[in-house]
């Protein structure tokens, strides 16, 4: 962690880079993952994949909002309680913000047919962007039949609509279990 060296110059920057996310990303936390997986682990390279596809699992696992939770996580990992304070309203201030504009004038803007327009595209736009970080990340991750099954299984669960709660659980303790027993077994 970097706590000691961040300047002030180094929250504007986090906060910023959140700021960005959170004002272009529609659809909800998911749809923020392309967006951070771009700045985080490119732009600014302030973590690899591997170690953003470990917050994006555990920010997923954790209660609340995953894009906030995720923002926290990498806020925390480059500079500790202060960035991981910086990160979060960056990442909720544009919501926010937007929420404001939105309510004073919903009715005008839920039936506007430009609006309605836009949020079709908005949603396709969203569903190909959450696809191809599913893409990429799985390239990273998925490098053994062991963790493709467990891919195959968890997205069929998925789609028999059992509540992604216990699949991350069972998840969890599969992968645990694999742990275990590979130490004993003499497998890594």
């Amino acid at each position: 962690m970097e706590s000691n060296t961040l300047k002030p110059r180094d929250y504007l920057k986090i906060f910023a880079v959140m700021f960005k996310i959170g004002l272009f990303t529609f659809g909800g936390g998911l749809a923020m993952l392309p967006q951070m997986s771009a700045e985080f682990a490119g732009r600014n390279k302030w973590m690899d994949e591997e170690e953003l596809i470990d917050i994006f699992a555990v920010s997923q696992s954790l209660p609340g909002v995953i894009a906030v939770n995720a923002a926290m996580l990498v806020g925390y990992r480059r500079g500790g309680f202060k960035a991981a304070m910086t990160a979060a309203l960056g990442s909720t201030l544009p919501s926010f913000l937007v929420l404001i504009f939105v309510t004073a004038g919903y009715q005008a803007f839920i039936t506007n047919p430009y609006v309605a327009g836009a949020m079709v595209g908005i949603r396709a736009a969203v569903a190909g962007t959450l696809a191809a970080t599913v893409f990429k990340l799985g390239k990273s991750t998925l490098k053994s039949a062991w963790s493709w099954g467990l891919f195959a299984v968890a997205l069929g669960l998925t789609f028999l609509t059992l509540n992604v709660v216990w699949i991350i659980i069972g998840a969890a303790l599969a992968g645990l279990g694999r742990y275990f027993t590979g130490k004993r077994h003499g497998i890594s």
